[in-house]
């Protein structure tokens, strides 16, 4: 199978390539050079029209959109370059998707809920408190009413990163294992799952053929209780996870308190079972061990 993927140099589309190398042909695509070991990389720019025509040339049967802008203060700083990137952006993929008659998964966000009661299913009411957010909500709509084969995932993901840069779990674990206190948020809950685990079940959506929104996630944790599982499993001290209100962070965009997804839905259409924190952190740890990040950051 001929799998395109966008934003390969992020913490989902990298990991995507590099999972899906071993038993397909990836087309890595990203806006610089993306350079990922076992791939066909490409530089696609979304924005760019020269370059999404790029996906129709090639006719991949899937194309799995990940690039968006994800850091959520730069989003509400900077809400034109957001609104480019993940409503722009992720209409000219679709579309370009469209022409090649490729299967489409979009992939989009728990922050599309205003976080006041969490445990959201695909039928609740989305309510983005911040420009992030709405950005991506504002995606979904486009393309649920513009392409009815188009899969759309909401989710919340961890993981190894390929570039030099921490997501959340290895931003508390380096804090841990550098023996560096840091504060851990007690009234901000949410889904985590391993971005690994999510890759299996992506190419099990593909091969059932579903299409519409569906919810896909882990179990609902606060920030802090997610960090005290950390230091858990990686054997670390605990007593340097600080617990802090989510009112005492400095944040520049609002966020939404219970953003945890109901993922009944998911669960009963896969077979790919979705980690519990303790397993998916389990593997998160084996990954490491098993070298598989330098594995994730081979270069072509």
């Amino acid at each position: 199978m001929n799998i395109l993927i966008t934003g390969a140099e992020g913490l989902l589309g990298s990991n995507l390539c590099v999972l899906y190398s071993a038993g397909h042909t990836v087309y890595a695509t990203g806006r610089n050079f993306p350079s990922i070991n076992r791939c066909i990389n490409l530089k696609l720019d979304i924005l760019s029209p020269s370059d999404i025509c790029q996906i129709v040339q090639i006719r991949p049967n899937l194309v799995i959109h990940c690039a968006a802008l994800t850091n959520v203060d730069y989003c509400e700083e900077y809400p034109d370059d957001a609104w480019k990137v993940n409503v722009e952006g992720a209409k000219n993929v679709m579309i370009a998707s469209q022409l090649s008659q490729s299967n489409f998964v979009h992939i989009s966000t728990d922050a599309v809920f205003d976080g006041k009661k969490g445990g959201y299913d695909e039928s609740d009411e989305p309510k983005p408190l911040n420009v992030y957010g709405k950005t991506k909500h504002e995606a979904e709509k486009i393309i649920l009413a513009t392409m009815p084969s188009a899969t759309v995932i909401r989710t919340n993901i961890y993981g190894w990163n390929r570039k030099q840069k921490h997501s959340l779990a290895e931003w508390m674990l380096y804090n841990l294992e550098n023996g560096i206190s840091f504060q851990a948020i007690t009234d901000l809950f949410f889904s985590p799952l391993l971005v690994n685990n999510l890759a299996d079940a992506l190419l099990e959506i593909h091969s059932v053929q579903y299409h519409g929104l569906l919810h896909i996630a882990g179990e609902c944790c606060s920030k802090f209780q997610f960090a005290e599982s950390i230091a858990e499993i990686f054997k670390m001290d605990p007593s340097l996870i600080r617990q802090a209100m989510m009112d005492e962070i400095p944040f520049k965009a609002p966020r939404a308190k219970n953003m945890c997804l109901n993922a009944k839905k998911s669960a009963a259409l896969l077979k790919t079972k979705v980690y519990s924190i303790r397993e998916g952190l389990l593997q998160f740890r084996s990954l490491r061990e098993q070298g598989y990040i330098n594995e994730l950051r081979a270069t072509a």
